[in-house]
């Protein structure tokens, strides 16, 4: 047995430790961050949620006489965990998929500049394979507030669906994480598109069914301004940019499979089909929502008389 102690590299490689910058998750020495960096890090992530949920209801309790809807504990926790946790999580998410905008570009060159062949079939093994320290760390954080997220969606019963989109979530992040590949489609599907979800879970305080009971009586105007704007995001982000870049993804990934190029593993190819379904059941899930959307917007611009 060699006596030889392990490299220096090797050492700290093995080593765990909190990340924040995108130097932290920057490959060192051709090695991206190691697993117990990324755990120690979504303990991190999961204790600053908690906080800052903690301060928000700190916040509105000392408010509370200066609204009667605030007077009701189970409001200001609502607030509280809309505000502190889900939209401070989208609003993160949303501003690191825009720093991340750059390697998604060529998409937008290809559907909005009409640059025919920016995204070049030839091109998959680079966007399936490439490792961005830009997708890493918006994939960390994206998992990490989604155990946050399924956690509460259990504790107040938000229902079957949003538990297992939750749970979808969850597990495409991990397989970003873990095999490390389909960074390029990441910083829009977990990053970008969020700024749509961002405007959703400010909305979602008006809904007598998953928000505060009464909030969307006490400032009308507000829901309807929010609304709106939710409605030309959701439109943008998850009904035009949405199917482009998953026909792209499917193209990718039918040529990955098809080929079969040596990055392209026995477990690749699993993960490969596994997130195609997944993608699948989140698509149908937007749709179903898309008509829910039409459906309340038409009932709400018709109790201001805009309808």
């Amino acid at each position: 047995m060699s006596n030889q102690k392990p490299s220096n590299a090797s050492s700290s490689q093995g080593a765990g430790r909190v990340l924040l910058t995108l130097d932290d998750y920057a490959a060192k020495d051709q090695h991206p961050p190691t697993t117990a960096s990324l755990l120690y890090t979504g303990v991190f992530i999961l204790a600053g949620l908690v906080a800052s949920e903690m301060l928000f209801r700190y916040f509105f309790f000392q408010i509370k006489g200066s609204h009667p809807i605030l007077e009701d504990e189970i409001n200001r926790q609502i607030l509280a965990r809309h505000l502190g946790v889900d939209c401070l999580s989208l609003l993160l998410l949303a501003l690191m998929g825009w720093q991340g905008r750059s390697i998604v570009k060529s998409v937008a060159e290809e559907w909005v500049q009409g640059k025919k062949g920016a995204v070049a079939p030839a091109g998959y093994l680079n966007r399936l394979y490439t490792v961005h320290p830009e997708a890493l760390r918006i994939s960390n954080f994206f998992l990490w507030y989604q155990v946050k997220n399924l956690y509460d969606s259990i504790v107040w019963d938000d229902g079957i669906e949003y538990i297992g989109h939750h749970i979808f979530s969850i597990l495409c992040a991990w397989v970003v994480l873990g095999p490390f590949f389909v960074h390029f489609y990441s910083i829009f599907y977990f990053g970008l598109s969020e700024f749509s979800t961002f405007v959703l879970c400010i909305l979602a305080n008006f809904d007598d069914a998953h928000g505060v009971v009464g909030l969307g009586e006490a400032f009308p105007i507000v829901k309807i301004v929010v609304g709106a704007v939710f409605v030309v995001l959701f439109i943008f982000c998850r009904c035009v940019m949405w199917p482009v870049f998953s026909y792209h993804f499917c193209v990718d990934t039918w040529l990955a499979l098809k080929e079969l190029d040596a990055r392209t593993t026995v477990v690749r190819q699993r993960w490969l089909k596994f997130l195609c379904v997944a993608l699948t059941f989140m698509s149908l899930l937007q749709a179903a929502w898309l008509g829910q959307i039409f459906i309340i917007a038409k009932e709400e611009f018709t109790k201001v008389g805009l309808i």
